[in-house]
Formats: structure tokens, C-alpha cells, sequence
């Protein structure tokens, strides 16, 4: 075949988005002039994907504005919301929350450190261990890059009812207990079963 001229196209359908789902699960609103359907899994798992795309947007806007890589800007805000809730953070901890070495934790501390983002004492029970904090300028750096953002997502949750609180909970629950899954689990489902990436 030419270098000019590629294969043809696989057929488009109307409102696939290069996700493979089950016979008989396609995402509603293929047609703009039917009539609305009921929602279904699938639909659930598009506005998951959805929510997961702006998280990533806010994010990448945060770090343009603050400077920093998206480990540093994890880092930052887990230790803020560790404070809120009283609960000392170490390098050790951190590390873990991380999933990284201590070698890289310790660089990440250095560069935080560096910029006036973090400072570091003493455990109040073991002199021999650090208690991670974040500096009031980066409290003030999360709260003018994130603040506005966090508040219209509390108001969107506020909207629902308690037990619409509790089933979105839940479910978000059980879908993150779902992704956690080792690989080996899902091999032997068979070709029906929903491949990893039409849930993500």
C-alpha cells in the first residue's frame, strides 16, 4: 500500500468513545432526538471518566500556578488535609501514601523545604522521628489555587439528599475496592467480561 494512502477507517458508531462494553450496554444518547432513557451502569462509569478528566485539568492547573511537579502538589495537599484532622505525617508515611522510595520522599522534602512549602519537627513522642507540616504559604497557595474549586464541589455534594450522600459513597467505595483488584483476578471472566479500560 502507498505511504499516501492509509486503510480505511473501522466504522464509527454514534457515541462510541473507544471504550468496548457488553452487547446490549452501549452509552445512552446515541440518538439527540429520542427520548430520554434511563440511566445505566455504563452511563455511570462515562461520568466517572468524566470527573476524572477535570480532577486531572484542576490539577494541571494548580501545578502551572504553583510551580511544582504532581508528586510535590499530592504531597502538599495530603499533609493538609492531615492536619485537619490532627494526624501527625512523617517522611515514612508520606513515602507510603506516595507509593515512592525514601531516597525520592527525601528529595521531595528537600524541594518543598527549599521552596518555603514545608518545614519539619520533632515527633512529640520519639524525638528520633519528624512530624511533616505545611507551611502557612502553602496553605495560602492551596487555598487561592484550589479554594474556589473545592467550594463549588462541596456545594454540588450538598445538593444531594443523605441517602443519595450514602450511595455515592458507596459506590465510589466499591469502584475504587474494584480497581484495586490484581490483573490475574479478571483473566479467566471470558469475552464478556468488561476489560479494565471501560471503567477508567
Amino acid at each position: 500500500m502507498p505511504a499516501d494512502v492509509q486503510p480505511d477507517a473501522e466504522p464509527s458508531r454514534p457515541g462510541y468513545d473507544g471504550y468496548w462494553y457488553p452487547n446490549g450496554t452501549e452509552p445512552n444518547g446515541t440518538d439527540p432526538h429520542a427520548a430520554p432513557l434511563p440511566v445505566t451502569a455504563v452511563d455511570v462509569l462515562r461520568a466517572v471518566r468524566r470527573f476524572r478528566a477535570a480532577d486531572v485539568a484542576m490539577r494541571i492547573r494548580a501545578r502551572s500556578n504553583m510551580d511544582m511537579n504532581d508528586s510535590d502538589l499530592v504531597a502538599l495537599r495530603h499533609l493538609i488535609a492531615a492536619e485537619e484532622r490532627s494526624e501527625p505525617i512523617g517522611p515514612k508515611d508520606l513515602s507510603g501514601f506516595l507509593g515512592i522510595s525514601s531516597a525520592a520522599t527525601a528529595k521531595l522534602l528537600s524541594r518543598l523545604e527549599a521552596s518555603g512549602r514545608l518545614h519539619r519537627e520533632p515527633h512529640p513522642s520519639d524525638r528520633r522521628a519528624q512530624v511533616l507540616f505545611a507551611t502557612g504559604r502553602a496553605h495560602e497557595e492551596i487555598r487561592r489555587v484550589l479554594g474556589a474549586a473545592h467550594q463549588r464541589m462541596l456545594a454540588a455534594a450538598e445538593k444531594l439528599s443523605g441517602s443519595e450522600q450514602s450511595a455515592v459513597v458507596r459506590f465510589l467505595d466499591e469502584l475504587s475496592g474494584a480497581m484495586d483488584e490484581p490483573a490475574e483476578a479478571t483473566e479467566s471472566s471470558g469475552p464478556e467480561s468488561v476489560p479494565a479500560s471501560s471503567a477508567t
